[in-house]
């Protein structure tokens, strides 16, 4: 590897795990955020009312266990938010896995994005892929996180956070915590955040930054009709006071002209 192993800006990066009945593939994601080249700083895991043994096993891979008894991910990704002390909350699933130089990557993506002149990045969001072998692999992810980029950025005016593998500053967080109602545990949390992204801010996409992700999305046509439905629900949900014509026009992404007409 050509990269340094030393970041050229000092940031402490927190890993938050959501994590609900899910012990064999936690186990599996710890041990590959264990093993990386640069380790993050802190990796939390938050118990979700697991019946099961993710809570035992969070413990013996060393990370510090958050529980959340209220169900849901949004509450589950707002205590970890909230328990985490490192500059960069960085958000994945229980069902993901990280090659060794991913954490030593999401510091170089967030050394381009702060270097990036325009709006002040806020967030750093990934990709990844399902672990299907060969094209149907790369068809199904390609489809999946296509409709979700193209659907959901369009109405935003920038990218969203993909609640697979995203990262935000701990200090926006806080400023905008009690904005972002994570009560309903209907919304996707990640598409719900990203309409928090304020007119002067945005969010850096970077493609390779990827982890790989369990197929289990795609198990069932009824879980994808669901997965798409609670999609809809959330941004019609967020379209009450972020109308996408408005936020678009804020944004200039519908003309200069626009947004100057619509100022208020």
């Amino acid at each position: 590897m050509n990269e340094p192993l030393t970041p050229a800006e000092p940031r402490r990066i927190s890993v938050i795990i959501p994590c609900l009945n899910d012990a064999e593939l936690l186990e599996r994601c710890l041990h590959s955020f264990q093993t990386q080249l640069l380790p993050a700083d802190e990796i939390i895991v938050v118990d979700n009312g697991s019946t099961d043994n993710s809570a035992a096993i969070a413990h013996q891979a060393g990370a510090r266990v958050v529980t959340e008894p209220r169900r849901g991910i949004t509450w589950a990704t707002q205590t970890g938010f909230d328990a985490a002390t490192g500059d960069i909350l960085l958000r994945v699933d229980a069902d993901t896995r990280a090659e060794e130089d991913f954490i030593l990557r999401l510091h170089h993506a967030w050394e381009a994005a702060e270097k990036s002149p325009g709006r002040t990045v806020v967030g750093v969001t990934g990709s990844a892929r399902f672990e299907i072998p060969g094209a149907l692999g790369t068809i199904a992810t390609s489809l999946y996180l296509g409709a979700y980029r193209t659907s959901v950025g369009s109405a935003l005016g920038h990218h969203p956070f993909f609640g697979t593998n995203y990262s935000i500053r701990a200090q926006w967080w806080h400023q905008i915590r009690d904005a972002v109602d994570f009560s309903d545990t209907y919304v996707h949390e990640d598409m719900h955040l990203s309409f928090a992204v304020r007119e002067n801010e945005t969010v850096w996409y970077q493609p390779d930054l990827l982890l790989s992700m369990d197929d289990r999305a795609l198990h069932g046509f009824r879980q994808v009709l669901v997965r798409f439905h609670r999609g809809f629900y959330t941004m019609l949900r967020n379209w009450r006071t972020h109308p996408p014509h408005l936020r678009l026009a804020q944004r200039g992404v519908l003309g200069p002209r626009l947004k100057e007409v619509l100022k208020p």
